[in-house]
C-alpha cells in the first residue's frame, strides 16, 4: 500500500520560465548568469574589455620562496582582509588568495570566454568538464572525490565573458586535495560523445529533444523576461559578443552545436595563462603552490600550446541611435507586461569609479518607495509599474538598465513618457537632488558592501579576483577594486554638479537608449504551442520506427559509457582529510528565562519587557529580530497579514506627539539601517509564500553598531507607532496586486502554491498568503479603499485591529545579535521599549510548528496546472514522514535522502543524467513532517518520476 501523498504537476507545451534564485553579494550590481545552478547573481559582473593580463604598468613582481609563483601585488579588501595575487613564471597560472577566517575554504576558478553566436559553446562546454578528465576519464568521479573531500560536489555558471568553476571544502586539507583533480577535469577534460548526448541533446526514443542542457534552457528561454533581456542586448551591442546568448538557444542545440566545436572552443580558451584561481579561507599560499607542482609539470609536459589570442579584444562599436522594439511573449492573460530602459555606461576596464557612482545613482532613482522613479510612477493611486529594478552589467561599455515590472498593458507605451519627466525635472534642477537621501544612499551602499564582506567574504572576494581577471591593467586597478569604500567615501564628498553631469553622461534625455517593451500574447503562446507540436510531430516522421529506435539504442549506449564506475584504488588514492584543524565562529547565546546568566554589557536582559534572546558574535553588525506569533489571529483579519506586515515599514508613525510622514520614514529607515524587511516564517521567503515555520511573523533590522540605541527606537515605532493610513493601504494592495501577474507566469512558485494551498488548513499563513486567495482579497480592498466611505473606515479598523492584535506582548520575542563585547550597556535603550498600556511578558514565544497546521484529510491529492507560459514542467511530490527534530530517526532520513540525491548519486546519474530534467530534489521537512520530491525545468516529467520512484523502491 502507498502512502498518502499530495502532488503538483505544473506545465505546458510552450513557455519557459526564468527564475530568479536568490543571488550572491557584493551588491548591488547584477548579471544573468548560467550554470549548474542558474540563478540572478546580484554582485559586480565582468564584462569585456580590450586589456592585456594584470599587472600591466612596469611594476616589479616579487617572487615567492621556493616556488614557481611570484607576489604580483597584494592588499587589504576594506581594511580588512589580506588579499594576494600571485603569477606562475612556468604556465601563466594566475591564482590569488584571501585569508578569510571560517571552517571553509572556497575555490573559484575563472576562464575568459567569448562567443559570437547562440550555439551556447560556453555553457554546453561547462557542463561536459565535470564528465571525466585525462587523468580521472570517468564521468562523476570528480564529485566522488569532492564529497570524499569534505565537499558537498562541485559547481558552475557560465556569464557573457567568463566561465567560473566553484568548489567548497569544509578546511583546507580536503581543499589541497581536490583542486588539482578539479583543475585537470577544466583543462584536461574527455569531452567524450557520449557524454554530449545524454549532456547537451539528444532526441529520445519517442522524438522529444532531451538532454540537461536542452532542459535549462527550455526552461528560460521564451520567458517574458529572457526575451526582454536578450532583445536589450542585441540592440545595445550589435555585433558583438556581449549580444549572444552564452547559454545556448533550443534551435541552435538541435541543429548546429556539436562535440567539434565544442573541442575547438575548449582549445582555444581553457589555458593556463587565461585560468584564475581564487582561493578563500584559512590556507597557506606555500601550500596552495606545493599541490599544484605536480599539475604544472603536466602543462609544461604538453609542450607548446601555440600562441595565445586574449578574449574580448576587438572594440565594441559605438551606440549612437535610440532603439524602440516591442516584443510579445506567450502568456495565458494579458495583464502585465515588462518595460526595459537601457543605455550604454562608463566603462568597467577603464573608469571603475564611474561605475561605482552609476551604481550610486540608480539606487537613488530607483531603490526605495521615496527614490524619484518610486515616487513618480509606482507609488500613486493609477501606478505605471508595481516596482522599478535596476541592472548594471559591468561590460565594457557597460550596460544601465531600468525594469518597470509588472506595468499595466495599457500603460506599456506611456513609461518612456514618465520617465522623461521625472529625469527632465532632475536634470533641468526644477526638483533638486536630496543631498541628504543621496549621502544616505552611498552610506548604506558602503554599509552592505563591509556587510557581504563579513557574511559572504569568499564570494565577495571572489567576484572581486573575477573582475579584476578580466578588466585588471595594473596593481592601482587591484587595489580600487579590493577597497571600493575609498570610492564610496570619495562620493560622499562630490558637488550636485557631479551627479548631474554622471545623468546628463549616461541617461540624458538626448543619450541615445534602448526601449523594450514586452506585451502578453495569449495568441502567441498558442501559435508556439501548435508549432513546437507540429515540430515534434515531423521529427518523429522523419526519423521513423527504425530512427527512433536507434536514438534510444543511443542513449541507452552512452549511458552505459557513461555509468562505467571508477575503480575503487582511484577513490581511496585521495585520503580522507581530518578535522581536528576546522575553524568555528565562536557563539554564546543567552536568554531572559534565565536572568541571572546575561551578557554584562546586557546586564538587565528582561528589559525588552517581552521575552530575550542574545548572541554574542564576532561581527561587525546588528541583526534584530522581533518574532510575533500569528497563531491566535482569527481567520477574518488573517487574511489581512500579508498587506499588513508590505505596509508597516512604509507607513507614517507618531514620534514624540508628532506625525512623521511615510516619505520621510522610509528615507530616515533607510539612512539608519543597513536593511529592513518583514516576512512569515524564517529565511527569506518571497512575497505571497511562508519560510519555515510560517505562522510566526519576522520583523528584522540590520545596523552598525553606531545605530543601535536609534534603532531600538525604530523597532518600537515600528510594531506600536506607526499609522496604517488609507492611502499607504491602497498604493501597497495595488502594488501586491499587480505582482500577481507576474508570480503567475513563475511555473514553479504556482506548483509550490498549489501544493502548500492543498496541504496547509485555513488557519495557516501559508493558506492565507497564497498568490490566489491574495489577489482576490486584494482586489475587495483596492475597492473599497477607492470607494472611501464607511467601507474604507471598516477596513481601516479591522487591519489597525490585526496590528494590536499582533503585537500583544505575549505574541513578542526579542532576538538580537551582536558583538556585545563592543556594545556598552546594550540594555539600557531597552528600558520603556513596551508603550505604558501594555503589560510585560517574559512568556515563552508560542512556536507552532508547521506540522501542526497540516489538514489530515487532505491527503491522496494531485493537480495538474496548466500553463501557456511554461514548456518546461515543474513537479511538487510530498508524503508524511518524520516529524520533529529530535526524532531518532532523523539523522538517518537525512542522511538516506542526501545518498540518493547528491551529485553522482542514484538520482543524479539515472534522472538527471538521462536528460529527463535540469533538477531534482529529495529532502525531509521535519518542521512540516513530510517528505518531499520536486523536478524542476523537465522535459518528461512522467518519465523522470517512475525512474525516481524505481530508485527509490529498489533503495529500501
Amino acid at each position: 500500500m502507498t502512502p498518502p501523498f499530495l502532488g503538483v504537476f505544473s506545465a505546458s507545451s510552450v513557455i519557459r520560465i526564468h527564475t530568479q534564485p536568490t543571488g550572491v553579494p557584493p551588491p548591488p550590481l547584477t548579471h544573468y548568469i548560467f550554470g549548474l545552478d542558474f540563478r540572478l547573481c546580484f554582485t559586480q559582473i565582468f564584462g569585456n574589455q580590450k586589456i592585456e593580463m594584470a599587472p600591466a604598468d612596469g611594476s616589479t613582481a616579487s617572487p615567492f620562496p621556493r616556488s614557481n609563483f611570484e607576489l604580483v601585488c597584494e592588499g587589504k579588501s576594506n581594511d580588512l582582509l589580506d588579499v594576494k595575487k600571485y603569477r606562475s613564471r612556468r604556465t601563466g597560472l594566475t591564482v590569488v588568495i584571501a585569508d578569510v577566517s571560517g571552517p571553509v575554504v572556497s575555490g573559484y576558478f575563472v576562464l575568459a570566454t567569448e562567443a559570437h553566436d547562440d550555439d551556447g559553446l560556453p555553457h554546453t562546454l561547462e557542463h561536459l568538464i565535470f564528465l571525466g578528465s585525462e587523468k580521472y576519464p570517468y564521468k562523476g568521479v570528480l564529485d566522488l572525490l569532492a564529497n570524499r573531500c569534505l565537499a558537498s560536489g562541485t559547481n558552475a555558471w557560465t556569464d557573457t565573458d567568463h566561465t567560473c568553476y566553484t568548489m567548497t571544502t569544509v578546511g583546507s586539507e580536503g581543499f589541497l586535495s581536490l583542486m588539482p583533480i578539479y583543475l585537470d577535469h577544466i583543462l584536461y577534460p574527455t569531452l567524450s560523445d557520449e557524454g554530449f548526448i545524454t549532456e547537451v541533446h539528444h532526441i529520445d526514443g519517442e522524438g522529444r529533444d532531451s538532454g540537461v542542457v536542452y532542459c535549462e534552457m527550455q526552461g528560460r528561454e521564451n520567458s517574458c523576461e529572457s526575451l526582454c533581456h536578450r532583445a536589450v542586448l542585441q540592440a545595445l551591442y550589435p555585433g558583438s559578443g556581449y549580444s549572444s546568448e552564452t547559454g545556448g538557444i533550443m534551435h541552435n542545440l538541435r541543429t548546429s552545436t556539436d562535440n567539434v566545436k565544442v573541442r575547438n572552443f575548449h582549445k582555444q580558451f581553457y589555458r593556463p595563462e587565461n585560468l584564475t584561481l581564487a582561493i578563500t579561507g584559512k590556507v597557506e599560499a606555500e601550500q596552495v603552490f606545493a599541490a599544484l607542482a605536480d599539475f604544472e609539470n603536466k602543462i609544461i609536459a604538453k609542450g607548446n600550446r601555440g600562441a595565445f589570442v586574449r578574449p574580448w579584444q576587438t572594440e565594441v562599436q559605438p551606440f549612437t541611435k535610440s532603439v524602440e522594439q516591442l516584443v510579445p511573449f506567450p502568456c495565458d492573460e494579458e495583464s502585465g507586461g515588462l518595460v526595459l530602459l537601457a543605455w550604454r555606461g562608463p566603462s568597467a576596464a577603464t573608469d571603475i569609479y564611474s561605475i561605482t557612482a552609476c551604481s550610486v545613482m540608480v539606487k537613488y532613482l530607483a531603490d526605495t518607495p521615496v527614490s524619484p522613479l518610486q515616487r513618480d510612477m509606482v507609488e500613486i493611486k493609477d501606478p505605471c509599474a508595481s516596482n522599478i529594478s535596476y541592472i548594471l552589467i559591468e561590460n565594457s561599455p557597460s550596460a544601465i538598465l531600468f525594469c518597470f515590472e509588472n506595468v499595466p498593458v495599457e500603460k506599456l507605451d506611456s513609461v518612456k513618457e514618465s520617465f522623461n519627466n521625472t529625469m527632465g525635472n532632475i536634470l533641468a534642477e526644477i526638483e533638486k537632488i536630496d543631498e541628504t537621501r543621496l549621502k544616505s544612499v552611498i552610506n548604506r551602499q558602503l554599509l552592505e558592501t563591509l556587510s557581504a564582506l563579513e557574511s559572504s567574504p569568499h564570494d565577495a572576494i571572489g567576484f572581486m579576483a573575477i573582475a579584476d581577471m578580466l578588466y585588471g591593467r595594473n596593481q592601482q586597478d587591484f587595489q580600487q577594486r579590493l577597497n571600493m569604500v575609498k570610492d564610496l567615501r570619495k562620493l560622499l564628498e562630490e558637488p550636485t554638479s557631479f551627479w548631474i553631469q554622471l545623468l546628463d553622461q549616461y541617461i540624458g534625455l538626448d543619450v541615445p537608449f534602448v526601449l523594450v517593451k514586452g506585451q502578453p500574447s495569449v495568441e502567441l503562446k498558442a501559435k508556439m504551442t501548435q508549432e513546437e507540436e507540429e515540430r515534434v510531430q515531423q521529427q518523429r516522421a522523419a526519423l521513423g520506427e527504425d530512427g527512433l529506435k536507434a536514438k534510444a539504442d543511443a542513449i541507452v549506449a552512452a549511458m552505459q559509457k557513461n555509468d562505467i564506475p571508477p575503480p575503487d584504488e582511484m577513490l581511496t588514492s585521495v585520503p580522507l582529510p581530518g578535522v581536528d584543524g576546522i575553524n568555528f565562529h565562536p557563539i554564546q547565546s543567552f536568554c531572559s528565562n534565565n536572568p541571572e546568566v546575561t551578557h554584562p554589557n546586557f546586564s538587565n536582559i528582561c528589559a525588552p519587557g517581552v521575552m530575550t534572546y542574545l548572541l554574542n558574535v564576532k561581527s561587525n553588525f546588528v541583526y534584530m529580530f522581533t518574532l510575533m506569533d500569528t497563531s491566535k489571529i482569527s481567520s477574518n483579519l488573517r487574511i489581512y497579514l500579508p498587506l499588513l506586515l508590505e505596509t508597516i515599514l512604509e507607513s507614517p508613525v507618531v514620534r514624540d506627539g508628532v506625525l512623521i510622514p511615510y516619505e520621510a520614514v522610509v528615507a530616515e529607515l533607510e539612512s539608519d539601517t543597513v536593511s529592513s524587511s518583514t516576512a512569515f516564517g524564517l529565511g527569506d521567503p518571497k512575497r505571497f509564500s511562508c519560510g519555515p515555520f510560517g505562522q510566526t511573523a519576522v520583523l528584522m533590522l540590520q545596523l552598525e553598531p553606531g545605530k543601535y540605541e536609534r534603532c531600538v527606537k525604530w523597532m518600537q515605532e515600528i510594531l506600536f507607532h506607526s499609522q496604517l493610513t488609507i492611502e499607504r493601504l491602497s498604493v501597497m494592495a495595488t502594488k501586491m496586486v499587480n505582482d500577481v501577474a507576474q508570480a503567475k507566469r513563475n511555473a514553479n512558485s504556482i506548483s509550490l502554491a498549489v501544493l502548500k494551498s492543498m496541504m496547509f488548513c485555513k488557519e495557516s499563513n501559508w493558506h492565507c498568503s497564497s498568490m490566489i486567495r491574495q489577489h482576490r482579497t486584494l482586489t475587495e480592498v483596492c475597492s473599497a479603499l477607492e470607494a472611501g466611505g464607511d467601507n474604507a473606515k471598516k477596513f481601516l479598523d479591522q487591519i489597525n485591529q490585526l496590528r494590536d492584535e499582533l503585537v500583544k506582548p505575549e505574541n513578542l520575542s526579542i532576538t538580537i545579535a551582536a558583538n556585545f563585547d563592543n556594545l556598552e550597556n546594550a540594555d539600557q535603550p531597552w528600558t520603556g521599549f513596551l508603550p505604558a498600556n501594555l503589560e510585560p511578558s517574559n512568556k515563552p514565544l508560542q512556536i507552532t510548528a508547521d506540522c501542526e497546521l497540516i489538514d489530515q484529510c487532505q491527503t491522496d491529492r494531485g493537480s495538474v496546472v496548466g500553463l501557456g507560459c511554461a514548456e518546461s514542467a515543474f513537479l511538487k511530490y510530498c508524503c508524511p514522514s518524520l516529524v520533529g527534530y529530535n526524532h531518532e530517526d532523523l539523522p538517518a532520513m537525512q542522511l538516506f535522502s542526501q545518498y540518493l540525491s547528491q551529485l553522482e548519486g542514484p538520482l543524479w546519474k539515472q534522472v538527471r543524467g538521462q536528460g529527463l530534467t535540469y533538477s531534482y530534489n529529495l529532502y525531509s521537512d521535519a518542521n512540516e513532517g513530510k517528505l518531499y520530491f520536486t523536478l524542476y525545468r523537465s522535459t518528461n516529467v512522467v518519465a523522470a518520476f517512475k525512474e525516481a520512484k524505481a530508485i527509490v523502491v529498489s533503495s529500501s
